[in-house]
């Protein structure tokens, strides 16, 4: 049988790297999932129905890592798989409204940054930066009283290169008392270290292409939420804007994580 939500509640994240995303159990079948290689599916294809239709809207190969890793986040629901981490931030950043405020590290993932900033010349949003280890300061940018409130805070914890550790649990209480939707990039930490979800975020990113995955052959971003109605516009984004995963690098990614509690101790 696969691994349930309840079966990995009770397993050590170390067993659930090795256990998730592995096929039912039966006689003669195979214990790791096959890659699909197809761009439709027989059903009405129809967009949101629940069918697969076509391969920008699901393929099977995606499924076992998106359930791997929402089982390691501790998330309800199955996490999205993107083609890599910048289209991972692109679709997290699509949940700003337009002319939104966004707080975000100085020192967040150069890509992430220079998205933000381009959207930010371009009058899509306003972009606050900030030193995401001073709590104080990343609190006044969130509150209405420096201004319009914050409509996203971005968190990275450690951030990438230099290692700031934010307060997650103090940070996501004072931005979601503003009303603020909260996203902690957690690709240095991997879930193994630190699961956000339980510390308040709303969503949860990675660049799969690094510890997840593992072996430096595969590029891949990833999102996870156990709100419904997040991770359906984030579906929605990753439909409409493309930014879909290879069957292959799917795949590959499984097998990398399969070694994170290896890779992560040593």
């Amino acid at each position: 049988m696969s691994l349930s939500d309840q079966h990995a509640a009770e397993l050590s994240p170390e067993t659930v790297v090795v256990a998730a995303g592995r096929p039912e159990r039966a006689h003669d079948e195979p214990v790791n999932p096959p890659i699909v290689l197809s761009s439709t599916y027989f059903g009405t294809g129809s967009l949101g129905d629940g069918d697969r239709g076509y391969g920008r809207y699901a393929n099977p190969t995606w499924d076992p890592f998106e359930d791997a890793l929402a089982k390691l986040e501790g998330a309800t629901l199955p996490g999205l798989l993107y083609a890599s981490g910048l289209a991972a931030v692109s679709s997290a950043l699509s949940l700003v409204p337009a002319g939104g405020v966004v707080v975000m590290p100085t020192h967040s993932y150069a890509g992430s940054l220079v998205m933000a900033t381009e959207l930010a010349e371009k009058g899509f949003l306003e972009l606050r930066t900030v030193d995401i280890t001073d709590t104080e300061a990343v609190k006044a940018l969130i509150s209405p009283e420096h201004g319009r409130k914050a409509d996203l805070l971005w968190l990275e914890s450690p951030t990438n290169p230099m290692l700031g550790i934010a307060d997650i649990r103090a940070l996501t209480d004072a931005a979601h008392a503003a009303g603020a939707i909260v996203v902690t990039d957690n690709t240095f930490s991997t879930p193994l270290v630190q699961q956000p979800l339980s510390l308040g975020s709303d969503v949860v990113l990675h660049s799969v292409t690094k510890y997840l995955a593992g072996h430096s052959d595969v590029v891949l971003g990833a999102l996870v939420t156990s709100n419904p109605e997040l991770r359906a516009a984030l579906l929605h984004h990753r439909i409409i804007h493309g930014g879909i995963a290879g069957p292959f690098e799917a795949w590959l990614a499984l097998r990398g994580l399969r070694t994170l509690a290896l890779r992560i101790e040593r």
